[in-house]
């Protein structure tokens, strides 16, 4: 046997294909069924081409996929999604503990040699702040959560009505980026500060627009500036501004979370800036937090800008000697916004006053514009004052004389200490009080052309009806309120709802938490009112109500733009208005001024205390829900909505 034949027979040698001939991975159909060689050529083999046949692949090249491989493809491409946001938070949390440990004093970096090894970081106030470590603390959590933890504890003394935005979640800004368009230019932000200082400024009018245009806007706009503080001004105010308009061309609405997430990231700077900057920077925080309450913690921040400047003393006359009138100005509006800013979460989420009016020496700011803040300035007369044709400081005057009486209403009433004292006593308060209102109401300045809506006179009455309402529902002091008291109550809740509907016609009304409590507690007043008091039911129609209760779930839905704090305190509102309708089918006529035993099951004295005892005025306190009427039945189940009302009364809830 030749070498030639042996090599090919044996059986570890490869086996060599004939000269000529072609492999291919399958052929067409009908060459498959003919039995004959296929090129393999796409779309028409070299055979069905001759033949002019349709050419069809085989099946073996196709690739095919079930519909359970794509589940398990899209299963495996969320699980890992999910990954990638967890490593992210954890690379934020990583990042917030190397910003504790880089905060290091000047006195450990003595040397030159080594301050010259860390550019990044910032000098000031005997501290190196590092520039590239975002802030991570409180400011910046919800200012509703969820408290599950205090849920066996007398729960009903902690909590409130605000316990119902606890359901709403703030935007995540790692996971989750606003980016501001490419075509947002220098006149885009010029509009964006004129809507301020047009719509919020006389409110809260914690800058001064010359200073704040030439030290911060144009070296922003002009991109010269290395200020993190003009930063975070400046995407601050353009945040708050935003949310004055619906900007739906931009990003679905989402341009003002692009600003506040911009100017977040120079939080850390903010903190340890000046203290009068920073309590600027702060003011600015709480006035986006009234429209993004789960993006900024209100009660802590508010709390936090009133305590330094309560520190730079400027509660006290003494602090503004030898000022300028601009330094003397500024210093006595921005302590005034604090205080106007801490006054009004403390009253709302019923917790203790940051300061007392009799700690306060300093005095009201002048009724000035900005532009009139220079040493030849001349104050204008009083005659110039009562009607405001420029945007001066005359509304945000009134506001701080009313959030005085406020404070004054919510000591004397509804303090967490607060007693029932002697009648006679409490009434004379209410005359006082009250009296203090309506003089209020009459000498509100009056704007032909209102700049905004805390210019105009549906505003000034919606403050006057909300601080009625404070004086006269159940208190601490007076928890079980006259006929008359309920129907100052009624008529006031009211009137509060028809002035939001006039400014909602006119698109003056925009989404702020401030004002769905204050419609919500509101319209539980309403109806509370005509539940407790027989004689007010028969004054009305079951049409009337019904219209009452229909304007206030079309503008309470229309405000509340689709939250879902909006539609949880709507269906609450028709459960309760669906139960008052359904009185009004009772033709008898009622037996007393006042449902005393409504009011008093309503006061919680069966719901305040997880275990049975004794209250101090001898009734039994047991936490088992006693057996209401049908009709009280969804007045029982606020409580399961999350709507406490206090330690042993109703005070609580109104609170």
């Amino acid at each position: 046997m030749s070498e030639d034949s042996t090599a090919s027979s044996s059986p570890f040698a490869p086996r060599r294909h004939r000269r000529g001939l072609t492999r291919i991975a399958a052929a067409c159909e009908r060459c498959r069924r003919r039995k004959q060689k296929c090129d393999g050529r796409t779309p028409t083999c070299g055979a069905c081409d001759t033949a002019g046949a349709s050419c069809i692949p085989s099946d073996r090249l196709v690739v095919r996929q079930s519909d359970s491989e794509r589940d398990v493809l899209r299963s495996q491409l969320g699980h890992l999604q999910q990954q990638h946001n967890s490593l992210l938070q954890q690379f934020d949390q990583l990042r917030a503990e190397v910003s504790r440990r880089d905060s290091v004093s000047v006195s450990d970096m003595a040397s030159p040699e080594t301050l010259a090894i860390v550019p990044p970081l910032l000098q000031h106030h005997g501290r190196v702040l590092n520039l590239d470590i975002p802030y991570s603390g409180r400011i910046l959590r919800p200012t509703f959560s969820r408290r599950s933890t205090v849920r066996d504890l007398n729960w009903s003394a902690l909590s409130s009505a605000w316990d119902l935005w606890g359901d709403d979640t703030a935007p995540n800004y790692v996971s989750q980026a606003f980016s501001i368009p490419v075509d947002f230019d220098v006149n885009a932000y010029r509009s964006l500060v004129n809507t301020f200082f047009d719509c919020r400024w006389p409110y809260l009018p914690v800058l001064h627009r010359p200073s704040f245009t030439t030290k911060h806007l144009n070296p922003f706009l002009s991109k010269s500036t290395k200020s993190s503080i003009s930063n975070f001004m400046v995407n601050m105010v353009c945040a708050v501004a935003a949310t004055e308009k619906s900007w739906l061309q931009h990003e679905d609405g989402q341009i003002h979370r692009a600003f506040f997430g911009r100017a977040v990231q120079d939080l850390h700077i903010v903190i340890g800036s000046d203290d009068l900057e920073c309590v600027q920077c702060l003011l600015l925080l709480c006035m986006y937090g009234h429209n993004e309450p789960q993006s900024v913690n209100m009660w802590y921040t508010t709390s936090l800008a009133l305590q330094l400047a309560i520190g730079i003393d400027l509660h006290r006359k003494e602090s503004l000697t030898s000022q300028s009138l601009l330094c003397t100005e500024m210093s006595k509006r921005v302590f005034w916004c604090s205080y106007v800013m801490s006054c009004n979460m403390a009253i709302n989420m019923g917790r203790p006053l940051g300061i007392h009016e009799s700690d306060i020496t300093t005095p009201l700011p002048l009724p000035l514009a900005d532009d009139q803040l220079s040493d030849s300035c001349v104050h204008p007369t009083l005659s110039q004052a009562a009607i405001s044709q420029v945007p001066d400081t005359s509304a945000f005057i009134h506001i701080i004389q009313l959030r005085k009486i406020n404070a004054a209403i919510y000591h004397s009433f509804h303090s967490i200490g607060r007693r029932t004292n002697d009648s006679q006593e409490l009434d004379s308060l209410r005359k006082r009080y009250f009296s203090e209102l309506n003089q209020w109401l009459m000498t509100a300045p009056r704007y032909p052309r209102p700049f905004c809506t805390f210019q105009t006179n549906e505003w000034f009455h919606i403050a006057f009806h909300h601080a009625t309402l404070s004086l006269y529902r159940p208190s601490r002091a007076i928890p079980m309120p006259s006929s008359e008291d309920l129907r100052i109550c009624m008529e006031s809740a009211i009137g509060l709802i028809s002035s939001y509907s006039s400014l909602y016609a006119r698109n003056r009304i925009k989404y702020t938490f401030v004002a769905i409590h204050s419609l919500f507690m509101a319209a539980v007043a309403m109806l509370y009112a005509l539940r407790a008091s027989p004689p007010l039911r028969q004054e009305l129609t079951h049409p009337v109500v019904q219209t009452n209760i229909v304007t206030f779930l079309t503008l309470f839905r229309g405000i509340s733009n689709g939250r879902a704090v909006g539609e949880k305190c709507s269906r609450i509102i028709e459960r309760l208005g669906n139960s008052i309708l359904s009185l009004f089918d009772d033709t008898t006529i009622p037996s007393a001024e006042v449902d005393t035993e409504f009011q008093s099951w309503f006061g919680l004295q069966t719901h305040t205390f997880s275990t049975a005892t004794k209250s101090q005025h001898g009734g039994l306190l047991d936490n088992a829900t006693p057996q209401f009427p049908e009709i009280d039945l969804p007045w029982a189940d606020l409580f399961v909505e999350g709507i406490d009302m206090g330690s042993t009364d109703v005070s609580g809830f109104f609170c």
